[in-house]
């Protein structure tokens, strides 16, 4: 017999749909966000929504997926020139993540949502996270690795211990970001969330000189 095949997706219905689950997911979280009313904002079916997507754990890593792509492509198209020094690095960061949020709020709640209450969502969406956050993580690191490329570390520093100790330092104020949204503050300007970008030039300025005191600095 056969083989059943699938009926191709409509590009339109299929950007109405990620439009409305975006907004949906954001506003309401995983849990409480409902299919129909996202299909209804679609202006689709319900039937076509899961036809689509399989399932609502489908369409919300559906739209992750779609949320953690758009930040990405955001981000690198200004990350050509890659700094000389690790503060710079962490603050264009922070800037350019204050900016999507700014841009981009409906992603930037999705993301936060996502990746900082996974405990909350089920099993099978946790791992498929899991994948996601690593994919992201892969290219934080491959930045970190192109400006260390730039430094002259001590020859008895191990180079990966590095990158995990800077990436725990990326991490935290990521955690505190998400702290800050999940708070319901707005992110109208980026005035509004350059607490980010002094507290990451802060940690990587320790990081980076250090925060014992030399013999030079005592005299």
């Amino acid at each position: 017999m056969a083989a059943k095949q699938s009926v191709p997706k409509d590009p339109a219905k299929v950007e109405r749909i990620m439009h409305a689950a975006m907004h949906a997911f954001a506003v309401s979280g995983y849990r409480d966000a409902k299919t129909d009313v996202i299909a209804s904002a679609a202006a689709v079916s319900k039937g076509l929504v899961f036809h689509y997507y399989g399932s609502k754990q489908g369409l919300y890593l559906a739209t992750v997926q779609l949320a953690t792509d758009t930040i990405i492509a955001t981000v690198n198209q200004q990350v050509f020139d890659v700094p000389d020094d690790l503060i710079t690095l962490m603050v264009r960061s922070a800037r350019y993540k204050a900016a999507f949020g700014q841009d981009h709020p409906d992603e930037m709640k999705v993301l936060i949502d996502a990746y900082g209450a996974l405990e909350r969502l089920p099993a099978k969406i946790q791992a498929q996270m899991k994948i996601l956050y690593t994919k992201s993580m892969t290219i934080s690191r491959e930045m970190i690795s192109r400006v260390l490329d730039k430094m002259s570390l001590r020859a008895e520093v191990d180079r990966e211990a590095t990158i995990d100790l800077i990436m725990g330092v990326y991490n935290q104020i990521f955690t505190e970001f998400q702290a800050y949204m999940r708070a319901d503050h707005q992110v109208e300007s980026m005035a509004d969330v350059e607490w980010v970008v002094s507290r990451a030039k802060t940690y990587m300025g320790i990081l980076e000189h250090g925060f014992v005191a030399s013999d030079l600095d005592n005299q």
